[in-house]
């Protein structure tokens, strides 16, 4: 998608601005999304970025594509030993504090930085990249719109489509199919190590309560044991609940989206249930305005649910996941996050999604999700 200079220039300003800060003399970034938010490109690069000085970006794999993409001078590299030759050579020769992405640095990597810079003092800057993409540009609102403008689309699809007596796996090929054309990526970036995440779940009856092994409320049934979520062949017949909840990339951004659907006469608990969800969310959008805080929301929604009734089975049933939302943006897992005991302060602009769901275990679930952004009036939901 790409912005424009000031854009990058702008995110750049800011982290340096941090850096001199903390007393860091300068960062190398090398996640995808990191790399990407700072420079435009996502090939095989790292980006250094001094506290005070111009970046620059060593690219070693596509370095032709690296050098028309970023938006910053590229040069190319053979050898990772070169990275440590560069710095010096651009004027960087005494770098006591050098800061990395710690959170998401292999063991491997981390000791070759350990040889090409030895002696040097390492500081993790995740914290500071992830709360500087926290909060989202005009520019990059646009491009959340736009993205949640093309999933809500997706959702109407599915309600015309989905119909009892057809598979879980079916409904999903289906409207994947129609997102891929409406330019979905189908690719979710989610920081941290791998997991084999799909992007998105289809469930019906008591799949739609299952957990596996992420830290998700529930996650479906999935096809194998390997992939322990998303759809499986199970058909969603009369007196089960749908539940779809499923992701969209439309361009670069992630907006997410659940909605669940009833066919015929369900569980009157299951109902009921729904609409506590939606209460939930509504609420806890009006409150969620710049300076509240998000653990705060979170026990907001926790009472709601346990007032209803709910309370054990709320976030899901025996393990319940600890949340109502989680940022989003390039990652599917960004800042803010509505946890338990959570301090982040809400600012303007941060883009969130909210997804309030209640669990039965062996007859189905009960949820709702939508995309969010935090306005001075509170949060103003995105997806239809």
């Amino acid at each position: 998608m790409g912005f424009d200079f000031q854009e990058y220039q702008n995110r750049v300003n800011l982290f340096q601005e941090k850096l001199k800060s903390l007393n860091i003399d300068a960062a190398l970034v090398n996640q995808v999304a990191d790399l990407y938010y700072f420079t435009g490109t996502a090939q095989n690069c790292h980006l250094f970025v001094p506290a005070e000085g111009k970046p620059f970006v060593m690219a070693y794999k596509d370095k032709e594509r690296a050098k028309n993409e970023s938006v910053w001078e590229t040069r190319p590299i053979t050898s990772l030993k070169q990275i440590p030759e560069f710095i010096k050579e651009a004027g960087y020769s005494d770098i006591k504090r050098l800061g990395l992405e710690i959170d998401v640095l292999s063991w491997k990597m981390g000791l070759r930085y350990q040889q090409m810079f030895p002696g040097t003092e390492w500081e993790d800057v995740s914290p500071i990249i992830r709360n500087i993409r926290a909060v989202k540009s005009e520019a990059e609102l646009e491009a959340v719109r736009y993205s949640a403008q093309k999933l809500s689309k997706v959702f109407r699809f599915i309600k015309c489509l989905a119909k009892p007596g057809m598979s879980e796996l079916e409904i999903a090929a289906e409207f994947e199919s129609y997102a891929r054309k409406l330019g979905n990526q189908s690719t979710v970036r989610f920081r941290g190590v791998e997991q084999g995440m799909k992007g998105g779940m289809v469930a019906a009856g008591a799949n739609s309560a299952r957990t596996s092994r992420f830290d998700t409320p529930l996650a479906g049934l999935g096809l194998t044991a390997l992939y322990p979520t998303g759809s499986s062949q199970h058909r969603w017949e009369e007196g089960e609940v749908l539940m779809v909840d499923y992701p969209g990339i439309f361009g670069d951004y992630i907006v997410d989206q659940t909605r669940t659907y009833f066919a015929g006469e369900v569980d009157p608990k299951l109902k009921k249930a729904q609409e506590v969800v939606e209460e939930i969310i509504n609420r806890v959008a009006e409150a969620a305005k710049p300076g509240a805080v998000t653990g705060e929301l979170y026990e907001m929604a926790v009472k709601m649910a346990e007032k209803a009734g709910f309370g054990e089975h709320f976030m899901g049933y025996g393990f319940q996941a600890p949340y109502i939302g989680h940022g989003l943006g390039l990652e599917l897992n960004e800042l803010p996050v509505l946890a338990k005991g959570d301090k982040t302060v809400l600012k303007e602009n941060m883009v969130f999604a909210m997804e309030p769901k209640i669990a039965f275990p062996g007859l189905g679930s009960a949820g709702i999700e939508n995309t969010y952004v935090v306005t001075k009036n509170g949060a103003v939901a995105l997806t239809e």
